[in-house]
């Protein structure tokens, strides 16, 4: 047989083999053109940060709490949909290396599970899964709140657990009671350090407590999970007690909280600790992935190397904040920590929630927490500065705008509107005029404006900085040229999906107020740069009110006003967006990882 001949049979024998092994895949399987047309918008970029100067001890800490980080990137994803690990498993268990079973398992990195966010903005399961719930794995399966909100009018007293911030609601069946005292049982640990949960299970068992649903601390949800987690950060903190003191503490304190579900302790250890070399973000905090009420948090695992000369010039930046809070429309008369502690990182490596293309953190989000430890930020430098998603940004820009402003757009913007978005997290009002917490007073909508709060404080703060000499007027209009790149959309934004319905808000409250204006025959807009500050200003006055009155009714009229979509408008200028743009999704890979 001669060489072509050979040639001709291999490959034609592993074109049969991809095929057979592609027909294996039984209904409910997304198909590889399906997983292709995503995974070709998908912009894919590897994180090798330099580590050179850690030292032994911090290595070994690293190695531990990357391993940590892979025990909760499971947690988070079995949070989110009850299915998701079981369909990982039998994804991976199908896979012989065949085209599409590799694709699918991309979408499910990139994706953090089974349900995918197609090129139409729609969530649908690309895996044999049932479909993705607005509560995900966080409460009983279809649960609404026609369901919830009855029982929480008619018993007030059950709100305070049943939408805690770390605790899943549990529907009250024997084969869920059973198991969760058996983990109490499991691990005397976590008995102690809820005191009153067994009594309170074990009265529902009884029938002397007959109530349809109960609270369950995460901690006891992911009982060996979390026990997993607590040793791993218990022994990378004990590697860098010598060296590190404060960051050991931290570790400690924050292995304690994801056991007793307080993050008090380790939240003052964090805001207030200086650490050396290495930074990390453990827990959960942010809520925006709740679609049913906006108030339970996912977990998440940062591990983050600090750039010490950028980190030194940005906490010289920060000086004055109480005056810029002073000047804020409302909420003037509050008086705020100064020293926020502000850190330049590059990512070694990210798990759970934070995974992804994110730029920044400021936590922690607990409003009395905030008021006596503050917050610490934390800018993802080899996020924010990487060449290639400051071109795609760039490219977006570009084709939104008309040419004369396409050049607006520089890197400083974007790194500059993001520092002053997490600062403006901690800036404006914390509680509701009658003292309650902002996030459960505007539920469902309550991260929805401390997004936009925090989108337009860093507008006007940079205005401010301007104003007072400490920004250039060049920094200054490409922060402002970073505002309109914000609040662009390639879709119509889905109701679940809070970042981008309150940056369509903003981009229609622009409209309606001449800072923008589109004009039909090219499909671009026009920045009206003098009209910038004041409607900036007046947007963020409006969004303020909001939170200060905790009005979720007041709250949800106000986005119903500004999340119009218009065919001529909306439509083609989204049309523009998707037809130049390379990428639509990032998926972000870590070197330390591949070993």
């Amino acid at each position: 047989m001669n060489t072509r001949i050979l040639t001709i049979l291999v490959l034609a024998t592993g074109l049969w083999i991809e095929s057979t092994l592609a027909q294996a895949l039984p209904e409910g399987y997304w198909s590889l053109d399906q997983a292709t047309e995503v995974l070709d918008k998908t912009r894919r970029v590897l994180l090798d940060p330099d580590l050179a100067a850690l030292s032994e001890a911090e290595k070994a800490a690293t190695g531990k709490l990357i391993r940590a980080g892979t025990i909760i990137n499971r947690l988070y994803e079995d949070s989110r949909h009850p299915e998701a690990l079981d369909s990982l498993q039998v994804l991976q268990e199908k896979d012989q290396g065949g085209a599409q079973t590799r694709a699918l398992l991309d979408l499910y990195y990139l994706f953090k599970g089974p349900i995918a966010t197609t090129l139409s903005n729609e969530r649908v399961p690309f895996l044999p899964v049932a479909v993705e719930e607005p509560g995900k794995n966080m409460y009983p399966r279809g649960m609404t709140r026609e369901q919830l909100d009855p029982v929480l009018e008619a018993q007030p007293g059950l709100a305070e657990d049943l939408l805690a911030v770390r605790t899943v609601i549990r529907s009250s069946n024997s084969q869920n009671l059973n198991r969760d005292l058996g983990m109490l049982d499991q691990f005397p640990m976590l008995d102690g350090l809820h005191p009153g949960l067994r009594s309170k299970i074990e009265a529902i068992q009884s029938g002397e407590d007959d109530t349809p649903w109960y609270a369950l601390p995460y901690s006891v949800r992911w009982a060996p999970g979390i026990m997993q987690v607590y040793a791993l950060i218990n022994s990378a903190a004990q590697d860098l007690k010598p060296e590190d003191p404060d960051l050991a503490d931290y570790l400690a304190l924050r292995a304690r909280d994801l056991v007793s579900d307080d993050y008090e302790g380790g939240d003052a250890a964090w805001v207030r600790g200086r650490f050396r070399h290495l930074n990390a973000q453990i827990g959960s905090y942010e809520v925006y992935g709740d679609a049913l009420y906006g108030v339970k948090s996912f977990f998440s695992l940062s591990l983050l190397a600090r750039d010490e000369d950028k980190s030194q010039e940005l906490t010289a930046a920060l000086k004055g904040l109480q005056e810029i809070q002073d000047s804020l429309p409302v909420g003037s008369g509050r008086k705020i920590q100064q020293d926020i502690p502000v850190g330049v990182y590059n990512i070694i490596a990210d798990f759970g929630q934070s995974r992804g293309a994110n730029t920044a953190t400021i936590l922690p989000n607990d409003a009395n927490h905030t008021r006596k430890y503050g917050r610490t930020i934390l800018l993802r430098n080899n996020i924010m500065t990487h060449p290639e998603l400051f071109d795609d940004r760039k490219e977006l820009f570009s084709a939104a705008v008309v040419s004369e402003q396409a050049n607006d757009l520089t890197l400083d913007g974007p790194f500059y509107r993001t520092l002053w978005h997490e600062v403006g997290h901690y800036l404006g009002v914390d509680s509701t005029e009658d003292g309650r917490d902002l996030n459960e007073a505007l539920s469902p909508w309550g991260s929805h404006y401390e997004e936009m709060k925090a989108d337009l404080v860093s507008l006007f703060t940079s205005a401010h900085l301007n104003e007072a000499g400490l920004m250039n007027d060049n920094v200054f209009r490409s922060v402002q040229a970073s505002g309109i790149l914000r609040v662009l959309q390639q879709n119509q934004p889905r109701p679940d999906q809070p970042y981008q319905t309150m940056q369509l808000m903003q981009m229609n409250y622009f409209l309606e107020h001449g800072l923008l204006s589109f004009d039909p025959s090219s499909a671009r807009l026009t920045i009206h740069y003098d009209r910038y500050i004041p409607v900036a200003s007046q947007l963020l006055e409006e969004v303020l009110n909001i939170q200060s009155a905790g009005s979720s009714e007041r709250a949800g009229e106000f986005i119903e006003k500004y999340t119009t979509w218009e065919t001529e408008l909306h439509d083609r200028l989204a049309q523009r967006l998707r037809d130049s743009s390379r990428y639509r999704f990032r998926m972000v890979r870590y070197k330390v990882l591949e070993h």
